[in-house]
């Protein structure tokens, strides 16, 4: 490789080990650790994490604004070539621009897909319902229960004073997360260390599939749970 010039990927579509860099365990590290430091945004006061959110945004548009002005002059096969290399691929998934077959995140700041997922893993012709979730509405904040429902399995969370429900499968391992970590608002799979979830959207930290995530609300002390209804992410407020 010639001074300067950047590094190349191998032919069978992993990128080589660079001098300099991280190796890509170490980016998965990195990874989980700026999912922590954002979680922690969470136990600033109101005016803090407002100004905060807005200076994130902020830098999420300069960067949006130049990356994809920068891909629009990628010519044929560029894109496809350099996402093979983990850390492009992240940066580009969120800012929606992997390769259409790729799914990513779209807000760096808080890795918070653009437009709330959809129905479409409901049943065809299934009417719109609440179905009570079999957990106690006494769940303590920072708490979790898997309940297993005539739809499926579902975790139900407790963080930030609210409550979230997601199917309990992980998208990304295809396996059911019986069991998992919440920090915040941060979902940890167990199936493997970095696979981070953001319960308020669902959103894949470093792009991906997200969680199928339900509305959740409390009736007479119960916690139901809609099926074939729009689900809205509770995104912080800028």
């Amino acid at each position: 490789m010639t001074a300067g010039a950047p590094p190349k990927l191998t032919d069978d579509g992993r990128g080589q080990a660079l001098v300099g860099y991280r190796a890509n365990d170490e980016w998965q590290a990195l990874l989980a650790e700026t999912g922590d430091r954002l979680a922690a945004l969470d136990d600033l006061d109101a005016e803090a994490r407002s100004a905060v959110d807005a200076a994130l945004a902020g830098i999420d548009s300069v960067h949006r604004e130049a990356l994809h002005r920068l891909v629009r002059l990628f010519k044929d096969g560029v894109l496809e070539q350099v996402v093979t290399d983990p850390a492009i691929r992240t940066l580009m998934g969120m800012y929606g621009l992997l390769p259409e077959d790729e799914a990513g995140c779209r807000k760096v700041w808080d890795f918070l897909p653009a437009d709330p997922p959809d129905v479409a893993a409901d049943p065809a012709g299934a009417p719109p319902h609440w179905s009570p979730a079999p957990v106690d509405a006494g769940l303590a904040d920072g708490g979790y229960a898997v309940c297993r429902m005539e739809e499926g399995a579902f975790v139900v969370a407790r963080a930030g004073g609210g409550w979230f429900a997601f199917a309990a499968t992980c998208p990304a391992h295809g396996t059911t997360m019986l069991d998992g970590a919440l920090d915040g608002f941060t979902w940890a799979c167990p199936a493997a260390t970095g696979c981070l979830y953001d319960i308020r959207s669902g959103a894949r930290m470093g792009g991906g599939a997200a969680l199928d995530c339900r509305p959740v609300r409390q009736q007479d002390g119960r916690l139901l749970i809609g099926f074939g209804m729009p689900f809205d992410p509770s995104l912080p407020a800028m």
